[in-house]
């Protein structure tokens, strides 16, 4: 029979690693069987009560001891862990605060920050132990690089019954990033300024994300709040927090409010580098504002800051986009006899101004190009190639394209398979285009909307009725909302086929969907209506009336 949950719990957390007390003989075996057959036996967990007596396996003595010997091994710990947290019931309180036991951090650190939060959970709700705060906070830095906020606050729920609750500064700063990557500034605004009353100074790495969570919404009141806040706690922003300001203002195309920030900041005396001068000369060519990037690259050479391989991209960028090839190999020849080497990024971007000004051919020359001078594709090489393939028509060659992709390694994602999916269905291949909406879903991909009403549109080209109406009802029972021009194809075609049952459902989705009566609609039920369908004029009239 088990230990009673709490008494379990509190005499695993107050076993010190160093007890001067002798762990008796039975007890420091069982706990050597259940190490080997853990480390050993590839699915232990139906052997080990065979191997170890419950008494002794469960006993609390004997767990620390096997945890202790496991850690800080990643499999066997989780593993382990997994067995006990399906065996023994979480105790019904916290237990006292408990000492650390060796291992659990470096345990903890090693784990996927997935598999962390897991773990972390287990170890406190099933045995009291906690990691340190040091550790904490490394394994929420390590779920934000993974871009997962929502294992942040995992981490921290679970840590929030430990005795160093509620953390420090850092476990702050950690939680106020993670609101900003979940979309959710505002709570992290209310956290960094809880914390500025508690006497911790404002991170300048969590205010830079408020700062670009708030831009990125156009919320540029909340933007000043988060500056005000630091510069009131004595932490006056950094360059990168106005660096954030200045992207986000270009991204909404407000660029006079961006060179404004931009000069003021200079003004300040900031000291304005080779990043800061980019961004500037990036977001004015991207609003093709070319004479006043050319402007502030001259200004940023007179200041003696020289310009860095993302300055000439940003040209290379503009001028490849509008189709002024001769500007674009003069930058580039610039850049290169400033020692910079030709890269993965820029040869994209030369790849990408090909194919957006229809020049295919030119476009697959740069691309076969890079393998010869040692350049290395990526996924971004592949994707700007296959959808130029496709708006030239050329499908062949850009299934060809997505084959080699798969054969070099890299991984597929959502623009590899959207303008192949598009090309299939605009060819009458909507079969295939269907097989390749399944295998992308198949990795894990989600379609974008416009790809499943490209297969409906297809359905209905081909005459299709039965299979349009049917991946319309899965669109809509995934919450996805197809667009107006889909339910029109449908319509259109169920009409002329003279099954107007199945029409006027459509109609029906139709206006549930949010969509008025638009002038197809009115002309295919005018239509109907004046063909003397005495069967389902009076349907009809009622549709019109009600719409």
């Amino acid at each position: 029979m088990s230990p009673p949950p709490r008494r379990f719990a509190r005499h695993i957390s107050s076993s010190a690693d160093a007890d001067p007390s002798p762990v008796p003989a039975a007890v420091s075996d069982a706990a050597s069987r259940a190490v080997a057959a853990v480390l050993r036996a590839p699915r232990f967990e139906t052997r080990l009560l065979s191997l170890v007596p419950r008494a002794l396996l469960f006993d609390p003595t004997c767990i620390r001891l096997t945890l202790s010997r496991l850690l800080p091994s990643q499999e066997p710990s989780l593993r382990f862990l997994h067995f006990l947290s399906s065996h023994l019931p979480a105790p019904e309180e916290a237990p006292s605060p408990p000492p650390l036991l060796r291992g659990v951090d470096a345990f903890l650190l090693r784990l996927p920050p997935h598999l962390a939060a897991d773990a972390a959970a287990l170890l406190a709700s099933h045995l009291g132990l906690y990691p340190s705060l040091r550790a904490l906070n490394a394994a929420s830095r390590a779920a934000l690089r993974a871009a997962r906020p929502d294992l942040v606050f995992r981490l921290f729920s679970t840590f929030s019954t430990s005795p160093a609750s509620p953390g420090n500064a850092a476990t702050v700063a950690c939680l106020v990033r993670a609101c900003a990557a979940d979309h959710r500034p505002l709570d992290g605004l209310r956290l960094l300024r809880d914390a500025a009353r508690r006497g911790y100074p404002p991170s300048p790495a969590a205010a830079a994300d408020l700062v670009a969570a708030f831009s990125a919404v156009g919320n540029f009141a909340k933007v000043s709040e988060t500056l005000h806040l630091m510069i009131s706690a004595g932490c006056p922003p950094g360059t990168a927090v106005y660096q954030r300001i200045i992207r986000g203002l270009f991204a909404r195309r407000m660029g006079d409010e961006a060179l404004r920030v931009f000069n003021e900041i200079k003004l300040r005396g900031y000291a304005m580098d080779a990043v800061t001068y980019t961004m500037a000369i990036d977001g004015l060519c991207k609003m093709g504002r070319i004479a006043d990037a050319r402007q502030m690259r001259d200004e940023m050479v007179c200041r003696g800051t020289e310009p860095n391989e993302y300055t000439y991209c940003s040209f290379l960028h503009y001028y490849c986009e509008a189709g002024d090839f001769g500007m674009a190999y003069k930058v580039y020849d610039e850049m290169l006899g400033k020692g910079f080497k030709e890269s993965t990024v820029s040869c994209n971007i030369i790849v990408r101004g090909f194919c957006v000004n229809g020049m295919v051919e030119e476009a697959t020359r740069v691309f076969e190009g890079m393998v010869t001078k040692g350049i290395e594709h990526d996924v971004i090489s592949y994707n700007t190639l296959i959808q130029g393939l496709c708006k030239a028509g050329r499908l062949a060659e850009a299934i060809r394209m997505y084959q080699r992709l798969l054969s070099s390694g890299l991984e597929p994602n959502v623009p590899t398979f959207t303008p192949l999916i598009d090309s299939m269905c605009e060819e009458g291949q909507v079969d295939d285009a269907v097989e390749l909406l399944r295998s992308m879903q198949t990795m894990g991909l989600e379609p974008l909307v416009r790809s499943n009403d490209s297969v409906i549109d297809a359905f209905c080209k081909a005459r299709r009725a039965d299979d349009g109406m049917a991946w319309l009802a899965g669109m809509l029972k995934d919450n996805l909302k197809p667009r107006e021009h889909t339910f029109n194809s449908l319509l259109e075609l169920l009409s002329n086929s003279e099954r107007m049952d199945d029409a006027l459902l459509v109609l029906s989705t139709m206006f549930k969907t949010g969509y008025g009566l638009g002038s197809l609609a009115c002309t295919i039920l005018v239509d109907k209506l004046c063909t003397g369908s005495v069967s389902y004029s009076h349907k009809l009239e009622d549709f019109v009336v009600s719409s």
